[in-house]
């Protein structure tokens, strides 16, 4: 049987096509802000994780069956269909983890890591740092979680993002302390930026972030904390629109995501859908968080930042 010309398949393919050519269009017409990435690349992309599985009612003291199992739904099937879907596009990624988790489901931080991905700092029980009593309080937590991911990866993790992305006076500094190369908060630049402590310009470089690139935002629901769910649909086209203006500026697109959000079915396939969008533009560099550190250090040495300032 023909397919019909109005079909949701059709209509779906069409209104992409046209949101590929407006967006190119607008791109046509402006300069980015700078030229930051490697020859013929207009933007650069990251698909980033957060697994935080059940710590977040640990660290609560919550013994709530129902809130536990939405964390735990993360290494049971969320993180095997994000895994999968990884591999079938071939992108490097990086894995936040507690340290708490990382001792709880060890098999699978091995499978992240054995499919090449990185595991790196997210607090020992995902603990925000502005909860913390005193400086020594933050670092005591800080080193059990460096030293928690060391012995179970056997690797000294060298990036941060901080639980519920809020930082305490003394985070920056402390991180610049225990040799931390590059961290994911901050949300004031479109671009990579070194850390600046004490009025000193430190070779630490953030990656910038947004809520609205933030999965959670969108799709977080429990019976203590009732708010609309949006749709798979309404999610991608934010994510594109997000993702559009981005690559028109020359910046960095970072997702943000948490496998018990991400993970269900339909959010996996509508991450496919949003891949294969951002992968038919070849201006765009899509990499993995060492990796663009890696290049952003050579092609923007701190040196080169210091001046500019």
């Amino acid at each position: 049987m023909a397919r019909s010309k109005n079909s949701p398949k059709t209509n779906t393919r069409n209104s992409t096509s046209s949101k590929r050519r407006s967006s190119s269009l607008v791109a046509a017409e402006l300069k980015p802000v700078v030229r930051p990435w490697p020859k013929g690349k207009r933007c650069a992309c990251l698909f980033t994780f957060d697994l935080d599985a059940d710590v977040v009612w640990v660290h609560r003291g919550s013994d709530d069956p129902i809130g536990l199992s939405m964390g735990r739904f993360e290494s049971k099937v969320g993180v095997p269909l994000l895994l999968n879907m990884l591999d079938e596009f071939g992108i490097k990624s990086t894995f936040f983890v507690p340290g708490w988790v990382a001792e709880q489901y060890t098999p699978t931080i091995d499978d992240i890591l054995r499919r090449g991905h990185d595991v790196e700092h997210h607090g020992y029980l995902h603990e925000p740092p502005r909860t913390f009593n005193s400086r020594d309080e933050e670092e005591e937590a800080l080193v059990r979680g460096i030293e928690t991911l060391e012995r179970i990866t056997g690797r000294r993790p060298r990036a941060y993002r901080s639980p519920f992305w809020e930082f305490s006076a003394n985070t920056i500094p402390l991180l610049a302390k225990h040799g931390f190369e590059y961290t994911g908060d901050l949300m004031d630049t479109l671009l990579p930026d070194y850390h600046v402590v004490d009025g000193r310009t430190t070779t630490m470089i953030n990656l910038p972030g947004h809520w609205i690139l933030d999965d959670l935002a969108h799709f977080y629901y429990h019976i203590s904390a009732r708010k609309t769910i949006l749709s798979c649909r309404q999610v991608l086209e934010l994510y594109q629109e997000e993702f559009d203006g981005i690559r028109a500026y020359g910046g960095l697109f970072t997702l943000t995501m948490h496998p018990q959000a991400s993970g269900r079915p339909s959010r996996v396939l509508m991450l496919k859908q949003l891949i294969e969008y951002v992968r038919s533009f070849p201006d765009v560099w899509i990499t993995s968080p060492a990796e663009l550190v890696q290049y952003w250090r050579s092609a923007h040495p701190v040196e080169t930042a210091e001046a500019a300032e």
